[in-house]
């Protein structure tokens, strides 16, 4: 098959091209979601402390993927002048998937820890810099392949097939990573964990060129003036104020959450990615559970209803001390996964709705970027105090703190704008 062909077929694929797609674009989300959860959270929090990086270094940089969605305001003057989005998903994503694997050979090749970290901050900010391209292209590129009577269905299973797979991959990287690290010999484990993400990385490349895609029907010459049509559009403009407003509180705990279950709390890697599998099977049923709730019910029903539990679980953390971690945090950890799987495509699917046809690239864009821009403003401001809030409180307290003030502020604007959609 040519490069024209791969890219930019001559006619829109029919009934069966769309199915074979459909079921492809579910295998690479599952091989995709592997290598992230590789290169962030506790897998990445773990290499920056064998690197020698600090608390409040390792949340600052875990706030880098949240940065680089603030790139989707860029988004839209790529993919809304195109109808073919394919080639330009493809080379964004493969730059994505092969950056973050790659940050892991880095020791191979610089030798001491202070240049190690430099290196890995560039690869892991180039990786998220092309995420952040790619998301709301790749986004409306899934959306638009998406059986309209059965959505609420078709994202479930999409979900629970990544889980499952998720969770398993991870278990059995963090169960040889914790062997290593038991044997004294922990960059023997993050190296294998680089050279399976670079394995995963070739795979979902061939997934992604096997995606037939459908052509979009609006196409538009993006003007800088553009980027404010979701701000001016009234109807919607709440579910924008929502989402940003929800963004700015939760970045106050968010780039906290790995190195609080790691360092703090005192979890091993083998026992987050063992309760991350009971994690991915309550995701699986909450999949299927908001899928159904949201065909019967509606988006935004269901929108409110998961929002609200994940917010008491995001409070809830602030309450889990090291001694009763092990006891506690499970609960929390599946109770958050459970309802987080229908917030997550509840939210996409709202904006797919609540956005004309011409520009939801537009729309998806400037949401995501203008969301990620506050959380990172206070994360930034929450990673500058906690040293400040350690030096008085502790560190166990420090962080418990502004886990307390992420869930209640969240809840105040739960209850304050959730009414308005």
């Amino acid at each position: 098959m040519g490069f024209h062909t791969l890219f930019y077929p001559d006619a829109e694929p029919d009934e069966c091209a769309l199915r074979g797609s459909r079921k492809r674009v579910i295998a690479e989300e599952a091989v995709a979601s592997i290598i992230y959860s590789c290169g962030t959270g506790n897998f990445l929090a773990g290499y920056l402390t064998y690197l020698g990086a600090s608390v409040a270094a390792c949340a600052a940089i875990s706030m880098i993927p949240v940065l680089g969605c603030v790139f989707q305001f860029f988004s839209p003057f790529i993919f809304e002048r195109v109808q073919y989005r394919k080639f330009a998903v493809f080379l964004l994503c493969v730059l994505f998937r092969f950056s973050l694997s790659s940050m892991f050979l880095v020791p191979l090749i610089t030798g001491d820890a202070e240049s190690s970290r430099g290196a890995v901050l560039v690869l892991f900010c180039i990786a998220f810099g092309a995420a952040g391209i790619v998301t709301p292209g790749l986004t409306h590129m899934i959306l638009n392949l998406a059986p309209m009577k059965r959505r609420g269905q078709y994202f479930a299973v999409k979900q629970v097939v990544a889980a499952a797979v998720n969770g398993l991959g991870t278990l059995i990287i963090g169960r040889q990573l914790d062997h290593f690290l038991r044997t004294d010999n922990p960059y023997t484990g993050f190296m294998v964990i680089g050279v399976v993400c670079l394995c995963l990385s070739a795979v979902d490349a061939l997934l992604l060129c096997s995606i037939h895609e459908r052509p979009v029907e609006y196409t538009s010459s993006m003007h800088i003036r553009d980027i404010l049509m979701p701000v001016k559009d009234a109807h919607y403009r709440p579910l924008l104020l929502y989402i940003v407003l929800g963004s700015l509180i939760g970045g106050i705990s968010t780039s906290f959450l790995s190195v609080y279950e790691l360092r703090i709390l005192g979890l091993s890697h083998t026992f987050i990615t063992t309760v991350g599998i009971a994690a991915s099977c309550a995701g699986m049923a909450g999949g299927f559970v908001w899928g159904h709730y949201a065909d019967e019910r509606g988006w935004t029903r269901m929108y409110r209803v998961t929002n609200f539990f994940t917010l008491l679980c995001t409070l809830a953390w602030a309450f889990v001390k090291p001694a009763t971690a092990h006891v506690f945090a499970p609960f929390i950890m599946i109770g958050s996964t459970f309802f987080t799987a229908g917030s997550g495509i509840a939210s996409s699917n709202m904006q797919f709705f609540y956005s004309p046809q011409k520009g939801k690239t537009t729309y998806f864009g400037v949401t995501s970027a203008l969301g990620s821009l506050v959380s990172c403003v206070s994360a930034a401001a929450a990673a500058a105090l906690e040293p400040q809030l350690e030096g008085l409180l502790g560190e166990y307290m420090a962080i418990a703190l502004l886990f307390f003030f992420s869930g209640s502020l969240g809840l105040v604007n739960y209850f304050v704008n959730i009414r308005k959609l």
